[in-house]
């Protein structure tokens, strides 16, 4: 009955965890388009009313985003480096700073707006929200089931900014959203800026 149950243990372990979290990621070059008569984003559309903005990726530090019209304007120049569309909304995402936007139109343009924690809750429902406020002193524990996997998303409420900053072990980032996390197995993760131990962040998974 143990070796039974050591077998099972072993396999869901070592099982490809999927991330519960799905979103249409708009990359460099990629077009994005906003249809104003239903006020919804798709990366593709035939309708009359249709904006298409394609995206561009800043040279220098932080390559942020920008989106242009087909004749070439500049429609917006953004806050983030990453963007994903989701239930016909254009989520965008600053990973430097773990904050997080959505793209609207209003009055004849764009606006980035921040997203409430609602707000974001709402974009990923099954996720753990996590301010950057509940470490303390850089540490912070959070319980998981031995079997589940358990999705966070690190929210930045502070002045601290996290740019080149990784996790490890690695695997426990999924996406291009820097601080969406997985967290698969008991045990300890860190996020630091080169694996520096100044302001570096750490994670106890507990049972």
């Amino acid at each position: 009955m143990k070796r039974g149950l050591l077998i099972l243990a072993i396999l869901l372990l070592s099982t490809p965890v999927v991330n519960a979290e799905s979103f249409d990621g708009i990359y460099d070059k990629y077009q994005a388009v906003y249809i104003p008569s239903t006020k919804v984003w798709t990366t593709g559309s035939m309708a009359g009313d249709r904006i298409v903005l394609k995206k561009k990726t800043s040279t220098g530090t932080g390559s942020y985003s920008e989106y242009y019209y087909n004749n070439g304007k500049q429609a917006i120049a953004l806050s983030s480096n990453f963007e994903f569309i989701k239930d016909g909304r254009l989520i965008t995402v600053n990973n430097a700073n773990l904050k997080y936007g959505e793209l609207i139109y209003q009055k004849g343009k764009f606006i980035e707006k921040p997203l409430s924690f609602g707000e974001l809750q709402k974009i990923f429902p099954d996720t753990e929200i996590i301010k950057i406020s509940q470490f303390q002193d850089g540490k912070l524990k959070i319980k998981k089931g031995w079997f589940n996997k358990k999705t966070i998303l690190l929210l930045n409420d502070t002045k601290e900014y996290f740019h080149k900053y990784s996790f490890k072990p690695s695997n426990v980032k999924e996406t291009d959203v820097t601080g969406l996390v997985t967290l698969k197995r008991i045990g300890i993760v860190t996020f630091s800026h080169y694996g520096e131990d100044n302001n570096k962040l750490i994670i106890y998974v507990i049972n």
